[in-house]
């Protein structure tokens, strides 16, 4: 039977499914509590000072999916669940399957036979699990779903120039970091915003901010982001910001095709390849499909997953 009838064009909109990380302080709870509606699920204990609704806290793994399963069967009129933190839930989630070894291991690392295959079965689990109820309550329950987490500073190893430089990620084990960059539709990094200047006397550069914060929505080398909606490089943190700023973009326009490849050049640190990626960039001129190609030959060579893009 043919499925023709049911062939989809153009931008299909969804509630937002979105992962908000930085540092201590710089205001990712309260970003989640001006969303529509929200409900505030998690250990995390921040939001103390927040007037927000907040589900009861889970104990351990078993009460994490309990309570995601309660949010999808039972009525209530909540628009947005606000996750916080992936990384204060992530030590239940391998207190769970450390118990489930009995005595055969005492840490992740050992769980499961050892060798990593703990953190395997933890990435399994948070896709199959956690990631799931998360689908339900998006696509049924029709809600938003913003996932909160830390900042981590590590030494990243380029595999490119063979060198390590340290930037901000997420402050999860790295399976379960690949896992949540993959399936949500945007990473943003949250920081303060910051200015330098160099002094003309001493030709010393000093940094320097007002308190503004902002969102980092595309990846550099200090920090890890992305996004698939087409958004400007940095926006205010600031829920109605964000939805303004998708609302407006276009994923497919030129601009924004030119900014996500100035974003995965910035990274690239061979000197040699960089060049011919920017020769090749070059002679794309304003080529709309062939600068779509030398993104995902990009996104390909960095080990990202390919992004579709459809045009509106």
């Amino acid at each position: 039977m043919s499925k023709l009838d049911k062939v989809v064009k153009g931008r299909i909109v969804k509630p937002l499914l979105i992962l908000v990380y930085g540092p201590d302080g710089v205001g990712k709870s309260s970003f989640g509590a001006r969303a529509p509606n929200p409900i505030f699920f998690g250990p995390e204990t921040g939001t103390d000072h927040l007037d927000v609704t907040r589900y009861p806290e889970p104990k351990n793994w078993t009460e994490v999916l309990e309570g995601l399963d309660d949010l999808i069967k039972s009525p209530h009129d909540y628009k947005t669940i606000v996750v916080d933190s992936l990384d204060w839930i992530e030590p239940l989630l391998f207190s769970k399957i450390i118990a489930e070894d009995g005595k055969q291991a005492k840490t992740i690392e050992t769980a499961c036979g050892g060798y990593g295959k703990g953190y395997v079965e933890a990435e399994k689990r948070w896709k199959d699990e956690f990631i799931e109820r998360l689908n339900m309550l998006r696509e049924v329950r029709k809600m938003n779903v913003v996932l909160v987490a830390h900042s981590d500073v590590v030494n990243f190893p380029d595999p490119q120039s063979q060198t390590e430089y340290k930037r901000y990620e997420l402050k999860l084990n790295k399976r379960g970091s690949a896992k949540f960059r993959e399936y949500v539709d945007a990473v943003l990094f949250c920081t303060f915003q910051t200015f330098i200047k160099k002094d003309k006397d001493t030709n010393k550069v000093k940094t320097f901010g007002v308190g503004d914060r902002v969102m980092m929505t595309e990846k550099r080398p200090a920090y890890d982001a992305k996004n698939r909606y087409g958004l400007d490089h940095e926006i205010e943190l600031d829920w109605d910001e964000l939805v303004a700023a998708i609302s407006k973009s276009q994923p497919s326009s030129l601009p924004s095709i030119k900014s996500r490849i100035e974003a995965q050049v910035s990274v690239i640190t061979d000197v040699e390849l960089k060049k011919t990626v920017l020769a090749t960039i070059e002679k794309a001129g304003d080529n709309v499909p062939t600068l779509l190609k030398i993104s995902e030959r990009l996104s390909a060579l960095q080990g990202e997953p390919v992004d579709v893009v459809m045009d509106s």
